[in-house]
């Protein structure tokens, strides 16, 4: 016998079951405990998958519906739409980055039926190629803020759209925001 919870979308009656709006807590953004856990399981899938580029691991966790376009913006880059165009940049980053590493911090979960909203904190440390027969190029960190839509399927949550932003500075807690400037 598991000591792991059931799964919802296997529980009748259960309010996280596909089609069922659920309790009040749950249309409020809430969820139920076994909801949470297996969205944040499903956004931990993802940057494992990115860590060791498993290209055929992440691409399972993007939803795959044949009707709804997902989407995603990596930092820098213009909104990609579409499913292959999605993937294709991820297999474009797995094929020029030798090293990636993935500590969130700040993760928050909300859960409204059968969607789900992961923000966090991306503390990315990354090598690229090696120069002059190194074993690894130089590594560079950067702080990037994320968030990650999820859709509750029959296979499980999928990825619905991935939308990251560089954090530019590190903000002074103490220092009330100033004027903007009109100096260059």
């Amino acid at each position: 016998m598991s000591d792991a919870p059931p799964d919802p979308a296997e529980t009748p009656g259960d309010p996280g079951t596909p089609g069922d709006p659920g309790t009040p807590a749950d249309r409020a953004g809430s969820g139920s405990a076994a909801d949470r856990a297996a969205v944040e399981a499903a956004n931990t899938a993802f940057y494992t998958a990115l860590e060791e580029g498993d290209f055929d691991g992440l691409k399972e966790l993007w939803l795959d519906d044949g009707a709804t376009d997902t989407s995603c913006v990596h930092p820098g880059w213009p909104v990609l739409t579409g499913r292959a165009e999605v993937l294709r940049s991820y297999a474009l980053i797995m094929a020029h980055t030798d090293y990636i590493q993935f500590f969130l911090t700040d993760l928050r979960i909300s859960l409204a039926g059968d969607t789900a909203l992961v923000t966090c904190t991306e503390n990315i440390l990354s090598g690229g190629p090696a120069e002059d027969g190194a074993e690894l190029g130089p590594l560079v960190g950067q702080l990037v803020v994320a968030t990650n839509a999820f859709r509750r399927t029959p296979e499980g949550w999928r990825i619905w759209s991935h939308h990251a932003s560089p954090v530019l500075t590190e903000p002074d807690e103490d220092a009330p925001p100033g004027p903007p400037s009109d100096q260059p």
